[in-house]
């Protein structure tokens, strides 16, 4: 089947799917003896698997982007051996190899929304618990933290390719992640950014959830600077190099998130936990 065909069977499937549910459920709470645990199971199965047609349909758009990729890398090298004299490939390509190039590309994650391996993002209860309320008022914008505890828990350090402001733990471990990623990918270091640690806000889109980063256990990575799309299912190869890192020392991976975010990384709920029970928060 075709990745348009396929497009347009999943949207049928979850126009039709939305309204049966819809109008048995509508049917339901307008009829006598209404059964209502019976009723809720159902509307949580409509959920799962109105989530499931979501994420189908972003490994579609992804499979649509690495073909495209594919395509257009087809037999790069064909005839070059006729087209150049003896000797050395040109600059271009031999620069491509030194730059951050290779290491931006992206590629398709399978199984993303399982890629994290049991670690789990730490709760906002749990860290409102912990910290307070990173500020009294919150919005969209970042802003400096003012609860005490927190502020008291903050550090900011150069963790190698570059400084970083986090609760004195994560940037502790920061510095074993980049010190080990420097010695087996080099080249990939050389290339990294952040963009953005320390930011006192709510979610993005939300109006009321905390974003971890305003609790400084979260930092966003670029590789050379280009940002990573987010939602499309794919992931620069660089940033997959990178998970692996993070991942062994305890941090969250935001691909695997419903919503892909492959540039961000946070401090698992395990780890955090551990570093409390230390007396390291």
């Amino acid at each position: 089947m075709s990745a348009p065909l396929q497009s347009a069977t999943i949207a049928l499937f979850a126009a039709c799917l939305g309204a049966v549910g819809g109008a048995w459920l509508a049917g339901q709470r307008g009829g006598e003896g209404l059964d209502h645990a019976k009723l809720s199971v159902l509307e949580q199965r409509i959920a799962q698997q109105t989530d499931l047609i979501e994420e189908m349909q972003i490994e579609i758009e992804g499979l649509k982007s690495a073909r495209a990729q594919l395509g257009a890398l087809a037999n790069p090298l064909e005839g070059l051996d006729q087209a150049l004299p003896d000797g050395d490939l040109p600059p271009l390509l031999e620069d491509r190899e030194n730059s951050f190039g290779r290491y931006a590309e992206l590629m398709l994650l399978s199984a993303r929304r399982h890629i994290n391996s049991g670690l789990k993002p730490i709760s906002q209860s749990r860290l409102i618990e912990v910290f307070g309320r990173p500020a009294e008022s919150l919005t969209q914008d970042c802003a400096p933290p003012t609860s005490p505890r927190l502020v008291a828990a903050l550090t900011t350090r150069d963790v190698g390719p570059f400084r970083a402001r986090l609760i004195r733990p994560a940037v502790d471990s920061l510095e074993r992640i980049f010190a080990k990623l420097k010695a087996d990918e080099p080249g990939l270091y050389a290339t990294l950014r952040t963009y953005g640690g320390l930011c006192a806000r709510l979610i993005r889109g939300s109006s009321e959830r905390i974003s971890r980063h305003a609790f400084g256990v979260a930092l966003d990575v670029s590789v050379g600077g280009t940002l990573d799309r987010m939602g499309d299912g794919t992931t620069q190869f660089g940033l997959i190099l990178l998970a692996e890192h993070f991942q062994a020392e305890g941090w969250v991976w935001g691909a695997a998130f419903r919503r892909e975010d492959s540039m961000h990384f946070e401090v698992s709920a395990d780890l955090f936990e551990k570093w409390l029970a230390e007396g390291a928060i």
